[in-house]
């Protein structure tokens, strides 16, 4: 049997107190054979002691000039050995039955080219948020409304990886996994198997927790720029298109009313929302936002 059926690939920048705790949970995965490649985006901090002090011979460190973790990632995907590739972030776990379950998984879909398994997201101290084992069976549909995937939880056939990088424009940074994932779902299908195996772990320095409003602006204008670029995705998406960007558009008004932003521009993202989609007043995610505007 190939040795690295699995290549876990870990980004990572200044995670010196998460890394290793990341690493130690994939090294108790019940299924074993892989290997895992963490790839240090610049680190300032003591990451590179800390993966040093790892004894495994699966664990291999890799430390380059940052350039984001699209770009460490695409790094990691070209040294792995293993059939599969899996991106897991520096600052989650894995549960023991990860890798089996994803073996599983493949197996039971005939070697899929992508497909992803069920997830949780807890505090720092261990309290559940939120689980998510209910996606349909093939999420290429509902993807269009949101990123509803964790990247933990996504193994790519290194073929495929090889073929399909995630963007290395730093303007994306953040949502570079959200528009692969819609590339890779315009060109195949993206399978679901519901069984939880990692967990997302909601810390104060996650960056998804500490946006900058000018920043994030310019994400999600990349993110349709980057996907409009694409005819994959215009082809199989070009219908729902109007659904994603009132989707998109109430993610911003969310996002900028949660940070109490200006509650004019906030306001002016719902009612874009509404011009693209008219029914979408209707859904949580609007009237969340709606909600965090008027507080």
């Amino acid at each position: 049997m190939n040795n690295h059926f699995f290549s876990i690939v870990i980004p990572t920048y200044n995670r010196a107190s998460y890394v290793k705790k990341t690493v130690e949970s994939l090294l108790q995965q019940r299924y074993d054979q892989f290997e895992i490649i963490v790839v240090d985006d610049g680190s300032s901090d003591n990451t590179e002691e800390i993966i040093s002090a790892i004894e495994s011979y699966k664990v291999h460190y890799y430390k380059k000039e940052n350039a984001e973790r699209g770009a460490a990632r695409n790094y990691g995907a070209r040294l792995a050995k293993g059939t599969y590739i899996n991106f897991f972030d520096s600052d989650d776990l894995a549960y023991p039955n990860h890798l089996m379950e994803a073996n599983n998984a493949i197996n039971y879909f005939y070697q899929p080219e992508v497909l992803h398994l069920g997830y949780d997201i807890k505090d720092v101290n261990g309290i559940m948020i939120k689980k998510v084992d209910y996606l349909p069976q093939t999420i290429n549909e509902s993807l269009i409304d949101g990123n509803h995937l964790s990247c933990n939880g996504v193994f790519l056939r290194k073929d495929i990886a090889w073929q399909s990088p995630f963007s290395e424009n730093r303007l994306l940074s953040a949502s570079e996994d959200y528009a692969l994932w819609l590339r890779l779902a315009s060109r195949y299908d993206f399978y679901c198997w519901n069984v939880i195996t990692s967990t997302i772990v909601n810390h104060d320095q996650r960056s998804v927790l500490n946006i900058k409003h000018d920043e994030f602006l310019l994400r999600m204008e990349a993110l349709k720029d980057e996907l409009l670029a694409d005819p994959f995705f215009q082809k199989r998406y070009k219908k729902k298109w109007n659904k994603f960007r009132a989707y998109q558009d109430v993610l911003i008004s969310l996002h900028l009313a949660m940070a109490k932003y200006d509650k004019r521009v906030s306001l002016s993202y719902l009612w874009s929302a509404i011009t693209f989609r008219p029914f979408i007043i209707l859904t949580r995610r609007f009237l969340a936002a709606l909600k965090n505007i008027l507080l």
